[in-house]
């Protein structure tokens, strides 16, 4: 296989996960109503089989593009990750479990970027470890304030996370 299809393949990857994930984010965006949190909307029963669809699309395309790296603890990260997220949405947003797949899906996120920080750059990539500081920082905000309304957190936390993927790709 040439670069040059190497690196076509790994785009339409990285355009079906965009293009996947988009769709819960819509729904999401769509059916807010001042929730305190994204997994008070994704974990009700109207809605998480349509977001679980889609989150396996988008996960069948980031588990190909994450292979195609060649980096076999990214791919075991991510891979984690989705697998948290699939199954956080099978519980309400109170019970343990919930909380339990959830934080690790923010800590798998964040051992994805430091991962990456230390493989892709080291110390002469700022602007990656500027997110990596900024993520740390809304973790901490997210334990800080979980009984409270934590959706602007939740989100800046995935938007971070977004930017962070688009630019390692680049």
């Amino acid at each position: 296989m040439t670069e040059k299809t190497e690196t076509i393949s790994r785009d339409l990857l990285l355009f079906l996960m965009s293009l996947f994930y988009i769709i819960p984010v819509a729904y999401v965006y769509i059916y807010y109503d001042n929730n305190s949190s994204i997994s008070s909307i994704i974990s009700e029963d109207n809605s998480k089989y349509i977001i679980l669809f889609f989150m396996i699309l988008m996960g069948t395309a980031t588990i190909l593009y994450e292979y195609k790296r060649d980096d076999l603890y990214s791919l075991a990260i991510i891979s984690i990750l989705l697998f948290s997220i699939y199954i956080l949405l099978y519980f309400p947003e109170g019970h343990i479990l919930h909380y339990i797949f959830a934080s690790i899906a923010f800590i798998s996120i964040l051992l994805f970027m430091i991962r990456h920080c230390n493989r892709e750059c080291y110390q002469e990539c700022y602007v990656l470890h500027i997110l990596l500081l900024i993520q740390m920082l809304l973790l901490v905000l997210l334990i800080i304030n979980i009984d409270d309304n934590i959706f602007l957190y939740e989100s800046i936390y995935l938007l971070n996370f977004a930017i962070f993927y688009f630019y390692i790709h680049s």
